[in-house]
């Protein structure tokens, strides 16, 4: 069945819809509602990649032990890793349900310390303590200033077991020399049960 956006969808998503169900989201609805440039800068470096990895594990681990300080260092860390100066990131936890997707320092916070009431959901994913973080990257994919990378990440909690997690990264490297976040998109491995 046709709707009157079918040829706009068609042509704006480069797909063809085969399907007799009504459409319902509008052309203006395709697009994404933050749309944002990312910034030139210089190439990036397999070394950035693995020098930003460690970082981001390394403040893991520094804000479960931070204790009365974990929200000053979960900021100093997130302001860090994080590209929140260029406008909004892609940020999808692992654990969230309710809100999935944190696209400001406020909701990636909450995430990491906890305690926002605007994200009842939270925990705290960084408190736990994690003793260590350690990336496996599967495949990095690098073109001019930006890097993608898809692997696994393994925190080991207190009785040192480790839990482990897939992830897509994006990473862009600033005029400045700093490698950021721009999209993080985690998830636990899949479980038929």
């Amino acid at each position: 069945m046709k709707t009157k956006y079918t040829n706009q969808l068609t042509a704006l998503l480069g797909i063809a819809l085969f399907t007799s169900l009504p459409i319902k989201v509008s052309a203006k609805d395709a697009v994404a509602p933050h749309v944002h440039n990312l910034p030139s800068g210089p190439a990036i470096t397999a070394s950035d990649i693995t020098a930003a990895q460690k970082m981001w594990g390394d403040a893991v681990v520094a804000i479960g032990k931070a204790g009365d300080n974990a929200k000053e260092v979960a900021t100093n860390a997130a302001k860090t890793a994080y590209a929140f100066e260029l406008g909004p990131i892609q940020f999808k936890p692992t654990l969230a349900a309710d809100q999935p997707f944190r696209p400001d320092l406020e909701g990636s916070l909450s995430y990491f310390i906890g305690g926002n009431a605007d994200y009842p959901e939270d925990k705290g994913f960084a408190l736990k303590p994690w003793s260590n973080v350690r990336f496996e990257n599967h495949t990095v994919k690098m073109h001019g200033n930006i890097a993608i990378c898809m692997g696994h990440y393994f925190f080991t909690g207190p009785d040192g077991q480790e839990t482990k997690v897939e992830y897509t990264k994006g990473y862009v490297k600033t005029e400045d020399n700093r490698v950021l976040i721009f999209l993080q998109d985690s998830s636990l491995p899949y479980s038929p049960n």
